[in-house]
């Protein structure tokens, strides 16, 4: 049986007045009993009661004490032995300014609605004008439709499909208007899908894209849409119990959109860090070290609301493609069909390099010299080996104490002396828990045996010493199913996946909580329910810490403070099982 949480020694001259005789310094404005606190303390102390005032938590402790600090204007809440804990924090998210990618007029939530959505889009359009849409992600790995299939369908305008904004597929008119063909050039930095005889197929991945992008029309929204947008995208946080949100990813000219959206609407929002995206790539080191160059502060400008975070950049590929850059080659022979998107019948793809190490280096280095944080986004063993190396020699050349510099995802395992290096230069992971569950049925179409079982590693980051922070990366999950996905390690098709990688349920939770704080320099105002920390909170219909494991994805968020103040009141439970493609 866990200790109950003593108050702390901060507050004992609190508890010397009598609170109800009317010092107001001593009085709290809300009160929550009656509850099983979860703080994650060092200790992961449990406690009964929790006071609140001028939006950080008062104390802690039992119920007597707790309500000893009310007066008759005290607002008491019995949450009637409920859980409250640290409002989640997820440490990587997206957002964007459209409400859909490339913008796109329509969505494709299945793939047996793909022939009548788009028909009745044709039907609807005049001939020769441009058909955008949207694949719903779980499922466009596994029926991402042709050229000659949208042809069937559409043949008299040009059709574009997204999956996700890392892969897309084209009918024959749209491949005419890029001027693809059998002699395109391959680009480094992503793959056009060809058939036998090397015509492409449409389907185009990572940089390949820029072929398309050029000729898609994609207005620009107006500053109002875009502000909604973002308000939207984020406002859907709260429900699922998120109090702060790493936004992994946005460019300088959204900087302006966002802070708009926080004037407005921040009280309304979890809190935001926000990564600034850079693209070096093969010939754009130049353009990103002026834009380094041109933004003119770093990491930490702004409040405790929203602030800049990382820069953030991308050296291989992706899961969902899957093109992320790997040791060896892919197990699998992708094919273009159920399981993957392109011909590789020779069995010898590694994935793709978006960023060089070199060009990495150049870029990375001059951030860290202008006082930078740096995340770098790794999938493959291959690219994260590569980071290491990269961050390792500007630790060197450059020594900074707390850097706090951060790997994205490590997907695939890499090998023991890298974990090592990441221990030795404390680099943090930002990982995902719910790619198991998720990413499971990209990663079938790549890898197979122990490279299978044990991506998206847990138990080896913790036992290296090394420190994680989890998020959603921008799926539907929320941090509920990332914590059952790190403790059951189960896949989208009920199977278990590397048991030997699950972790405790206290591990997963400090995880999403303090992990993410760590990482965004906020562990001192974040992460736990401790004297002098803002009151970001949540409460759960179920303790987390009891509910049997498999019921962790399942338990409802009924509460979502933040600063003391309720942003989603109600009983939210994610979709979860209708999220991921059936096996």
């Amino acid at each position: 049986m866990r200790k109950v949480a003593h108050l702390a020694l901060a507050m004992a001259p609190l508890m010397t007045f009598n609170t109800t005789a009317g010092n107001p310094a001593d009085v709290a404005e809300t009160i929550y009993h009656n509850a099983k606190v979860i703080t994650v303390n060092n200790n992961f102390d449990i406690a009964e009661a929790v006071a609140v005032k001028n939006g950080h938590i008062m104390a802690v402790g039992n119920n007597r004490q707790i309500q000893a600090l009310a007066s008759a204007d005290t607002k008491q809440i019995d949450l009637q032995g409920k859980t409250l804990m640290p409002g989640f924090y997820d440490g990587h998210i997206h957002v964007s300014t459209g409400a859909r990618p490339f913008g796109a007029s329509f969505d494709v939530p299945t793939p047996d609605q793909l022939g009548k959505i788009l028909a009745e889009q044709a039907a609807s359009t005049p001939a020769g004008e441009w058909l955008i849409g949207v694949m719903s992600r779980p499922y466009c790995h596994m029926a991402m439709p042709n050229r000659w299939e949208l042809d069937a369908i559409a043949p008299d305008h040009p059709v574009m499909l997204a999956c996700g904004v890392l892969k897309l597929t084209l009918n024959s008119q749209a491949i005419d208007k890029t001027g693809l063909n059998k002699d395109t050039p391959e680009p480094k930095d992503g793959l056009i899908v060809r058939d036998e005889q090397g015509e492409p197929l449409g389907v185009l991945t990572m940089g390949a894209r820029r072929y398309a992008l050029g000729v898609i029309p994609n207005p620009a929204l107006n500053d109002d849409s875009a502000r909604e947008n973002l308000r939207a995208q984020l406002k859907k946080f709260p429900p699922m119990g998120v109090t702060s949100v790493n936004v992994a990813g946005v460019r300088p000219h959204e900087l302006r959109l966002i802070q708009d959206v926080y004037a407005r609407w921040g009280e309304e929002l979890p809190r935001a860090t926000l990564q600034i995206f850079l693209f070096p790539g093969y010939d754009n080191v130049e353009t990103s070290l002026a834009e380094i160059e041109g933004l003119g502060f770093h990491t930490g400008v702004g409040d405790d609301r929203l602030k800049l975070g990382a820069i953030k950049m991308a050296m291989d590929g992706a899961i969902a493609v899957p093109d992320f850059r790997t040791l060896k080659p892919y197990d699998s022979k992708v094919r273009f069909d159920e399981r993957g998107p392109w011909e590789n019948q020779q069995g010898d793809f590694d994935g793709v390099t978006v960023i060089p190490r070199d060009s990495l280096y150049r870029v990375s280095k001059r951030a860290h010299e202008l006082g930078w944080q740096l995340g770098i986004h790794t999938i493959g063993d291959a690219a994260t080996v590569q980071a290491v190396k990269v961050l390792e020699r500007i630790l060197k050349e450059s020594p900074r104490e707390d850097h706090r510099h951060h790997l994205h995802h490590l997907t695939i395992r890499p090998p023991e002396e890298t974990l090592t290096k990441i221990a030795e230069l404390d680099i943090i992971v930002d990982t995902q828990p719910n790619y198991t569950y998720y990413n499971n049925a990209f990663m079938l179409a790549a890898v197979s045996g122990n490279r299978l079982e044990r991506q998206n590693p847990q138990r080896s980051l913790l036992d290296h010493g090394i420190k994680i922070a989890y998020g959603s990366d921008g799926l539907p999950h929320g941090p509920l199913l990332g914590i059952w996905a790190a403790t059951t390690r189960m896949g989208y098709d009920g199977k278990v996946y590397g048991a030997e990688e699950a972790i405790k349920v206290e591990e997963a939770i400090r995880a999403y909580t303090l992990g993410p704080a760590y990482l965004t320099f906020d562990e001192q105002q974040r992460g736990s329910i401790e004297v002098g920390k803002v009151a970001d909170m949540v409460v759960l219909a179920e303790d987390p810490l009891t509910v049997d494991p498999l019921h962790l994805r399942d338990v409802a968020v009924e509460k979502t403070i933040v600063a003391g103040k309720e942003v989603f009141a109600g009983s939210h439970i994610e979709p979860y099982h209708q999220a991921a493609p059936k096996p």
